[in-house]
């Protein structure tokens, strides 16, 4: 802060202490003990003397600086510990922060998988499947035909 904008008002003391004389010259010393984190008001010329030895700064400026400090800590404490994570194979990582780790969802929809986990061993859903498989008119998916058919036919044999 340049000296030539420091006018009086009211600053607080960041030095120990300080003690303010309030007796005239010539008159028994009397003054004032102020301590750290004390809100002052300053004559100009006690202003520019304190702000130049830094002594006092503007109120609040104190708890701004800490606040600052600390979310600069947190922000450096959060980015190290992104990057250990990232460090850590999948399985420990799960342990550690379930919530970065993909889960696995099951088979897509329309996979093999999805389609003979939705029918199970009921022969009319198994029917609806193969008849939609087979209607599609593209390629069929042999492996998936055979598994349906075997899902119809043990439904009959029973």
């Amino acid at each position: 802060m340049d000296l030539n904008d420091v006018k009086a008002g009211k600053y607080q003391l960041v030095a120990p202490r300080w003690d303010q004389i309030t007796s005239k010259p010539g008159e028994p010393l009397e003054f004032i003990r102020h301590r750290r984190g004390a809100i002052v008001e300053l004559n100009t010329e006690d202003a520019k003397r304190l702000v130049g030895a830094g002594a006092v700064v503007k109120p609040g400026q104190l708890e701004k600086t800490k606040a600052e400090q600390a979310r600069a800590i947190a922000e450096r404490a959060a980015a190290e510990y992104q990057a250990i994570l990232a460090g850590l194979p999948e399985d420990v990582r799960a342990d550690v922060a379930p919530t970065t780790v993909a889960k696995d969802e099951g088979p897509k929809p329309g996979s093999i998988e999805a389609i003979l986990a939705e029918v199970g061993d009921d022969a009319d859903k198994a029917t609806a499947a193969l008849e939609a498989e087979v209607g599609e008119g593209g390629k069929n998916r042999a492996g998936l035909v055979k598994k349906l058919q075997g899902v119809i036919e043990r439904s009959q044999g029973s």
